[in-house]
Order: C-alpha cells, then structure tokens, then sequence
C-alpha cells in the first residue's frame, strides 16, 4: 500500500501536469490574448474563464501536496509552500483587472487579485528554497539549487515589469513570457520535488 507521503507527491505531480496542460490549452481557447505580453491571470476574464479557475485550483494543489510530501523530511521547513498555495486557491475566485487598467483606477477585486497572485509569484520562490535546505539532510541539496531557476523567473518577470510604474499594461511591456516561465519553473521545482520523495519511499 502506498503511504501518505508517495500519494502526496504523486498528487502533486498529477495536479502540476493538468495545470500545465489546462493553461496550453487556454493558449488556444483564447488567441487575442498575446502571450508576450499578457499575463495568465487574464485568462480568468470573460469566456472560458472557468478554465483558467481551474488551473489555479490545480496550481493551489501542487505545492500544497508538495509541502505534505516534503513534511516528513523537512517538517516546518516546507511550510511556505502551503502558504503560496492559499494565494493560488484564493486567485481562482477572485478574478484580475485586464491589464491595461492603471493601479489607480483598479477594482478592489483586481487589487485583492493582485495581492493573492503576488503571494504565489513571489513567494514560491522563497518558499522552495527553504524547502529545499530543509530537506538537504534527507534527500541531498537537489531541491535547494533548483530553486535558483524559481527565482530568477521572478527576477526576470521584476525586471520586466518595472518600466509599468503602475500605469497599467501594454504591448510595450514584455511581461508575459516571464510570468510564463515562473510558472513552468515552479511547476518544474514540483516535479523535482517529487520525484525526489518518490526515490526514498
């Protein structure tokens, strides 16, 4: 029989796939949104917007099956990945301003997006480096030096952002493949992660 911890880190692989494969498909659903440039969040807007809600569910279920996985091993340690999975789960009801809108014209329902996205964006990160050196004794520094790969997403997608300055979005700011990429990142630090509790149990 298996035990909690491989069911866990099976969980997490299994949800991380489908969100994957949920956003490819949102790339297709919905062409007029250019990638380079918009961000994922937007695809909860307007039709087909269920699927993008779902994504995030799945997206909230990776990492946090990914902390339970991981607890055995690193105990508190991991908890930041349970944190960055409430961001998730709570941006999947919560839907984001299309991005154009300036900061000082959002909807406190795109500023409580905003806040939850950014909780998942730039908290896993952190949240999977800790993880990482938490677990190093158990299963080696593996997870530690993948996070450098979440991180410089993140670095790429500040760096991107920077010339908004708050007014809002526009082709002109290239920040969509980076919020793409953070999220295949952290996607992929997931399945590293749990291929790693895999081998050991």
């Amino acid at each position: 029989m298996l035990s909690a911890t491989a069911i866990a880190a099976m969980t997490a692989l299994v949800a991380g796939g489908i969100t994957a494969g949920l956003i490819a498909i949102l790339h297709v659903l919905k062409p007029e949104y250019e990638p380079s440039w918009r961000m994922i969040s937007e695809y909860s807007v307007g039709r087909y917007g269920w699927v993008m809600r779902l994504a995030f569910v799945t997206m909230a279920i990776s990492p946090a099956a990914t902390c339970v996985a991981l607890w055995p091993f690193g105990g508190a340690w991991t908890i930041g990945l349970a944190a960055v999975a409430l961001g998730a789960l709570g941006a999947a009801f919560i839907d984001a301003d299309p991005i154009m809108t300036p900061r000082a014209q959002a909807t406190p329902v795109g500023r409580a997006h905003t806040v939850l996205g950014g909780v998942l964006l730039a908290g896993f990160p952190p949240a999977a480096l800790f993880a990482g050196v938490g677990v190093a004794s158990a299963l080696g520094w593996v997870l530690a030096v993948a996070s450098v790969v979440p991180f410089a997403g993140l670095v790429w997608f500040l760096v991107a952002a920077a010339p908004a300055h708050g007014r809002g979005g526009s082709p002109g700011i290239r920040i969509g493949w980076p919020d793409r990429f953070c999220f295949l990142a952290y996607l992929g630090w997931v399945v590293v992660a749990a291929i790693g509790v895999l081998s050991v149990v």
